[in-house]
């Protein structure tokens, strides 16, 4: 699905984005509509606005927020379109693959809808985390249409130990391969245990909402028995296990399956809101300016990141910013890394012990005079937002690699990219640049194998994951791009 983007002024908070159906096929249109377009023309003319369709947009949000003005209102609905259509786009590619019944016009509808109450949506944006309105709102509208997805499919309504008597043997294959990092005899061996799991438990949960209980000691017993029977009588070339290692093995799953039917995307609500308002920030030397406390979080975090080992500096960037599999981080690391990290559950450990330090390294800046300790509560609290300011981060440094190779692109090329940033949103699907996408791709995946040293095996998930990030960081700084080409 393609989509011309508004680049006029008054277009922005004007008109709307309408579908329509050509040789069995949609398109994309925009439909003005005259009483916006002339309030907007008259605004102007008033020089009651300011001159960035953002900076309109976030002052009809605040305005509304205290009165009401109709006019306002669907100014903002119209502003939104664009953020409307990139979170379907996004939302849709990341699930389609999971769910094949819902289609792209089904996400496009559920996002209108909550466009059309843009008040609700945007009721937490605070203009102090400098971040642009339409990234908010394309941010909110992913985990809310994700949200609606699961609600659709019946999974949020699913226990723990529902969800896992639910899915099939294909997505559970799918999911311990994907998520869990698991392959040959421990594949074989979580799948044979989920197998004996469907066979022993049965709920004694009744009606349509009822939740099913967890299994029982005895039912953990039994399903140990049956798996040592399979592979004794059935000579499958597994090991025995015990009561507690078939216990644990489900109880991973669980967490496996959640994550696989629950992606999560950034919220940026969550980031730093945690650090900054759950956490007590506002302690710090009795200020309440929440940018000045994020900036200081943002500080200690950063050099405390940049302390890292080197090795483990690359992980992270490989994992957090490329956002490769912690299998294929190890299949990229281990030729010339072999002592840093040569199995999964090694990165699983270095992910762990970094957190505990930076963590660490937090506290003992904010909280000098507070005698809090690093429980595994207050690790649990802290690890969401952690986990989104280290993504954030992490692309970043990548984003950066990307600043440089850009500066050394050809004139012609840039032009190229500046023209068509112009008039349209960049997709590693449209033909017509998927030459100058591939060329960039290469350079930016050279430039990283020479200075970290590593060995890239040519899948798709790992090419496809350069040409994501690369799309990103280019929509991303759409507006540089086309002012200093």
């Amino acid at each position: 699905m393609k989509m011309q983007k508004r680049t006029n002024l008054v277009t922005q908070f004007s008109s709307f984005l309408c579908l329509k159906e050509e040789s069995s096929s949609l398109i994309t249109y925009w439909q003005n509509t005259p009483e916006l377009e002339r309030n907007i023309q008259l605004l102007l003319q008033q020089q009651t606005l300011s001159p960035e369709a953002d900076i309109i947009a976030q002052e009809f949000l605040l305005w509304l927020k205290q009165e009401q003005d109709n006019f306002k209102y669907k100014h903002l609905i119209a502003y939104l379109q664009e953020s409307c259509f990139f979170a379907t786009q996004r939302v849709y590619q990341r699930l389609k693959n999971y769910w094949d019944l819902l289609t792209w016009y089904d996400y496009f509808q559920w996002g209108n809808l909550l466009v059309s109450s843009p008040i609700p949506l945007l009721s937490n944006y605070d203009h102090k985390f400098q971040c642009k309105l339409t990234t908010y709102a394309k941010n909110k509208l992913e985990n809310q249409l994700i949200d609606q997805a699961y609600q659709s499919m019946g999974w949020d309504r699913s226990s723990d130990w529902g969800l896992l008597k639910k899915l099939s043997l294909s997505k559970q294959r799918q999911c311990l391969e994907k998520i869990g990092g698991l392959q040959g005899t421990n594949l074989e061996q979580y799948l044979l245990v989920l197998q004996c799991f469907k066979i022993i438990y049965k709920s004694k949960a009744t009606g349509r909402n009822k939740q099913l209980s967890p299994p029982s000691l005895v039912d953990f017993e039994s399903i140990s028995k049956e798996y040592n029977f399979i592979i004794t009588n059935k000579q499958k070339n597994l090991s025995s296990l015990s009561t507690q290692d078939c216990q644990t093995i489900l109880l991973n799953s669980i967490k496996f399956v959640r994550q696989y039917c629950n992606p999560r995307m950034i919220n940026q609500d969550d980031k730093f809101n945690n650090l900054v308002v759950e956490n007590q920030l506002n302690n710090l030397q009795e200020s309440n300016d929440e940018q000045t406390e994020y900036n200081l979080v943002n500080q200690i975090l950063t050099s405390a990141f940049a302390e890292l080992e080197n090795p483990q500096k690359i992980l992270f960037q490989l994992w957090k910013g490329l956002q490769l599999t912690q299998t294929e981080v190890v299949e990229v690391m281990v030729i010339n890394y072999p002592n840093f990290v040569n199995q999964q559950f090694q990165v699983a450990r270095e992910i762990s012990l970094v957190r505990q330090y930076l963590l660490n390294k937090l506290i003992q800046e904010l909280f000098l005079e507070q005698n809090i300790s690093l429980t595994k509560a207050k690790i649990t609290e802290l690890k969401h937002p952690l986990d989104d300011w280290l993504q954030q981060h992490c692309k970043e440094l990548l984003g950066a690699k990307l600043d440089d190779l850009f500066q050394f692109l050809s004139q012609e090329e840039k032009t190229y990219i500046k023209e068509y940033l112009k008039q349209n949103h960049w997709c590693i699907k449209n033909p017509l640049i998927q030459d100058i996408q591939s060329s960039i791709e290469q350079r930016f995946k050279q430039k990283i194998i020479e200075e970290y040293q590593l060995v890239f095996p040519n899948t798709k998930h790992i090419n496809i994951s350069f040409l994501h990030f690369i799309e990103d960081w280019i929509n991303s700084n759409t507006y540089s791009l086309i002012n200093n080409s």
